[in-house]
């Protein structure tokens, strides 16, 4: 495939991103954000399939390589300067840098609390969504919001340029883990070109583009035997979000004796210190986790059927983390490579959550780079379809799972991975290699060299 030809696919999804800029705030907006998602993912798709079958030089697939790393430096870039679009949470960040800046604990009240009201301003806290609850995000994260607004005050754009640099970063460490394992470094387009990351990091500016990163860096210093190193930044990365704690247990077989209590200690105790830091005696922090893990919920696929047939949330939230704690247990005893392990730990986690927004998915669009799985990969395009409640909401006032929505959205994804599980392509050992029926297995490579929990 042509160096100039992947020009013109890069161009085609700058334009569908710029049209953005002619669309008014409102509904029609949310509207606009579905149709670009579905047609920046079908080029993704499009141009992975060309790459797959074209036969590329060195010399050629590096030009075509920094291409797709300019062109997705660009998307990012591009979204930079425009207003969120699919969701709110950005204002909660703002929010939050600018009251740790103020030199009060952003745990300590609620954004509406009349001790904060001097610190109100025209979109804070008017835009903070769900301004009864204190915040619940950690301390690395809580860390950005405070950078953010010492650098660029209230603007969300100052905030997404930071959340971007991240990205990009992303991009990086997947291209060094890329090296490190053997693949094709353009592979890398998986992520680079995604839809998820460029509209929920560069457009919405999303946290997990924090956590991200440090998950990479992880595997990269796993795949190196480099295992402290790999703990702490697994750390790091839980810091940013609590999700890449559901690891933890996975790190158990790492070592023998009492020593492999070593390794999980360490992300765990990371995050300990960081709440520690924030502390303060009414531990806000824990009521605002209780309440999203205990009652929210939203698009979760085996969530919604055990809801539906028990008519109880409280169940339904039971069943999932009952499910999740036996998924990761049983992940944590088998022998398999811990990257496989994780890619299929975090896949069975989001699978099983009474909460998935798509930007969770941001996640696994990282790990396909370097673990391919077509459930997975139009996992990420389907979730799309969330995005139509958004919508709803915006026009309507109603935010309501529909059944329908749920059916078209996870059915094909549950029928691909049953079809890998049936060809033995879920939670293979490292000799498994590349398939043939791997859409991708032309460029992308998943060869392990050794046998154990650390490399592929």
């Amino acid at each position: 495939m042509s160096a100039l030809r992947i020009a013109l696919f890069g161009l085609s999804m700058e334009l569908c991103y710029l049209t953005f800029f002619f669309v008014p705030e409102g509904p029609e907006e949310v509207l606009l954000f579905i149709g670009v998602n579905v047609a920046t993912f079908l080029l993704l798709a499009w141009v992975a399939w060309l790459l797959r079958n074209g036969k590329s030089s060195t010399e050629g697939s590096r030009g075509i390589l920094l291409l797709i790393v300019a062109f997705g430096v660009l998307f990012r870039l591009t979204l930079v300067p425009h207003p969120v679009v699919g969701s709110d949470d950005v204002y909660r960040y703002l929010w939050d840098g600018k009251v740790a800046a103020s030199g009060v604990n952003p745990f300590a009240y609620v954004p509406t609390d009349p001790h904060l009201s001097h610190l109100a301003s025209a979109d804070l806290p008017a835009k903070v969504n769900h301004a009864e609850l204190r915040t619940l995000y950690p301390a690395l994260a809580e860390a950005l919001f405070l950078l953010s607004h010492k650098l660029f005050g209230e603007s969300a754009a100052g905030l997404k340029l930071l959340l971007v640099g991240l990205d990009c970063l992303t991009m990086v460490l997947l291209w060094a883990l890329l090296r490190r394992r053997g693949g094709s470094t353009l592979a890398l387009l998986l992520y680079a070109w995604s839809p998820l990351p460029i509209m929920y990091f560069g457009l919405d500016g999303h946290i997990d583009a924090l956590g991200i990163p440090f998950l990479v860096l992880s595997l990269f210093y796993f795949t190196t035997n480099r295992r402290l190193l790999a703990a702490v930044a697994l750390g790091l990365s839980a810091l940013a979000k609590l999700v890449p704690l559901i690891l933890v247990p996975l790190l158990l077989r790492l070592d023998k004796g009492v020593r492999r209590l070593l390794y999980p200690a360490v992300p765990v105790l990371l995050v300990v210190c960081g709440y520690l830091v924030y502390y303060e005696p009414s531990l806000g922090m824990v009521e605002s986790l209780k309440t999203f893990g205990v009652h929210w919920e939203f698009n979760g696929s085996l969530f919604s059927l055990i809801f539906f047939f028990t008519g109880s949330n409280e169940t339904a939230h039971r069943a999932m983390a009952v499910m999740i704690v036996c998924w990761i247990a049983f992940l944590a005893v088998i022998d398999r490579p811990l990257p496989e392990k994780i890619f299929w730990g975090f896949v069975g986690f989001i699978l099983l959550s009474p909460v998935v927004h798509p930007w969770y998915l941001t996640w696994l669009a990282a790990l396909l780079v370097v673990r391919w799985s077509t459930a997975v990969f139009a996992f990420l395009g389907l979730s799309n379809i969330a995005n139509i409640v958004v919508y709803q909401y915006r026009a309507f006032g109603e935010w309501n799972d529909q059944p329908l929505l749920l059916f078209l959205e996870y059915v094909p994804v549950f029928v691909l991975l049953v079809r890998e599980v049936m060809r033995g392509e879920v939670l293979r050992s490292g000799e498994a290699g590349n398939r043939n029926g791997d859409p991708l297995a032309g460029f992308t490579s998943m060869r392990g060299n050794r046998h154990d929990d650390t490399v592929a």
